[in-house]
């Protein structure tokens, strides 16, 4: 009976990272929606993966004492959606780093945001969802603002 329960269980074991996989490309998915939403500024697409209570967190170092800046996400998706076409936003995204647990999940991606083609800024964006009945949604995103990007390392570039 040992050997046929442990049969059982290794023979579930790629069936289960298979999931798993499927589900990490799903969050995937998600997460480039919102930031082709973004940078079509449609608040359609963005609001199609935002949970209602969406916030978004960016961090910074001031003076060598972290700083936190919040906006909700209402506030958010209109301020996307009325910037005005110049200059122009776009964030590139590196190395996605998915961990999932239930029904949370946080993606982990360095970034690098230019403004007219123009390094403005780079960072981290640590984006958390959780899986509804609809399939995931965003409730937030943190990101870490760093000035100098010279130190920074991408996997993906």
């Amino acid at each position: 009976m040992k050997k046929i329960s442990l049969i059982i269980i290794i023979l579930l074991i790629p069936v289960i990272s298979i999931g798993q996989e499927f589900e990490k490309e799903k969050i995937k998915s998600v997460v480039k929606t919102f930031f082709e939403g973004f940078h079509k500024k449609d608040s359609l697409l963005l609001s199609s993966v935002l949970e209602k209570s969406f916030h978004l967190n960016s961090t910074s170092f001031k003076e060598n004492e972290g700083i936190l800046r919040n906006i909700n996400g209402s506030n958010f998706i209109s301020a996307v959606i009325s910037r005005p076409d110049s200059p122009s936003w776009k964030e590139k995204l590196f190395s996605y780093d998915i961990k999932i647990d239930g029904p949370l999940a946080n993606v982990w991606v360095d970034y690098e945001f230019l403004i007219d083609n123009k390094l403005s800024h780079c960072g981290v964006n640590s984006i958390h969802l959780l899986k509804k009945k609809s399939g995931w949604k965003i409730f937030n995103i943190t990101d870490s603002r760093k000035n100098d990007c010279n130190n920074q390392k991408f996997e993906n570039r």
